[in-house]
């Protein structure tokens, strides 16, 4: 209900945000407006605006049903009132806080597109994504302090709150789309094994993050024309024996004791590969952009392995 009161609030006052930020129409040369016709100053399609508000409503029912379904539903889910806790480099060597970062951006990011079809200006649609994507990761970690395996996380509130603001910000600023957050998954053993049947977000195995540069952003003007554009570099991130049994996690006195991972590959900007200009193919080309797709790479930790292709 507090997803469709927002989306509510955001109909009612998105003019007057738009009017606080008079700069709107200063949007970023590269990720651009999305309303389409490429037109920043329709007015909001109610309509299209309800639909929106009641869609979510439904997934955010739907998404927080399957969750007590399955992983608040298992013999380790004990309630319990509401409490804190430090999960700081446990068993998961702080993949999920990366997790966490790139979660959130990716729901502000279909946020961001989905208010813009109901023509909503460029500033509010920004506010407006952020807000919401946060207040979800919110309910979440509200409901971890409700049990007794787990709590409630600042650590994962603060990843939350770097990806709620960090898609809108390089909207602001043009510059910091040089560098993105990016991500890669295959399944690990542990998924293999049984061990994780429903919760594939915990096989923390399983997952890469990507910090992604644009080379040709930092390179010497006399030097871009000889580096192709869509190609850039990535440092990489992921963990190995996160787990050690079925529910068993790997820790010590609640540090992680698994091995770190870290690499080094090339990577592909889609917003410089897809062509065209319509609303719809922008939103494609940044949805493919939030995932680090196959390409050589190197394993530097814990020992060198060179990957023609890394998936």
């Amino acid at each position: 209900m507090t997803t469709v009161v927002l989306v509510v609030a955001a109909m009612l006052t998105c003019g007057g945000v738009a009017k606080a930020f008079p700069d709107d129409a200063q949007a970023s040369p590269r990720i651009v407006p999305t309303v389409p016709g490429g037109e920043d100053t329709a007015s909001v399609h109610s309509g299209r605006l309800w639909l929106v508000g009641g869609s979510l409503f439904a997934a955010n029912a739907g998404i927080m049903g399957y969750y007590f379904a399955t992983f608040y539903n298992d013999d380790y889910a004990q309630r319990a009132p509401f409490h804190t806790f430090d999960d700081w480099y446990n068993a998961d060597l702080n993949v999920d806080k990366l997790g966490h970062i790139w979660g959130t951006q990716t729901y502000t990011h279909a946020l961001y597109h989905i208010f813009r079809w109901t023509r909503m200006r460029e500033t509010p649609a920004m506010v407006w994504s952020s807000s919401l994507a946060l207040l979800f990761q919110l309910e979440m970690e509200i409901t971890d302090g409700l049990y007794e395996k787990w709590g409630f996380s600042w650590w994962d509130m603060g990843a939350n709150a770097v990806g709620a603001a960090w898609p809108n910000l390089q909207r602001a600023v043009p510059e910091l789309q040089s560098v993105n957050l990016k991500m890669s998954y295959h399944p690990s053993p542990s998924v293999k094994k049984g061990w994780i049947e429903h919760d594939y977000l915990r096989d923390y195995d399983g997952f890469t993050y990507w910090l992604t540069l644009a080379v040709e952003d930092v390179l010497p003007a006399g030097m871009r024309p000889y580096w192709p554009d869509w190609l850039g570099i990535a440092v990489g991130y992921g963990a190995n024996r996160t787990m050690l049994g079925d529910g068993v996690y790997n820790s010590s006195g609640g540090v992680g004791q698994g091995e770190q991972e870290w690499y080094i590959a090339l990577d592909y900007d889609f917003r410089k590969i897809i062509p065209g200009d319509t609303a719809f193919l922008r939103f494609v080309r940044e949805s493919l952009n939030l995932f680090h797709w196959p390409a050589p790479a190197i394993r530097i930790t814990p020992s060198a392995i060179y990957y023609g292709l890394y998936f």
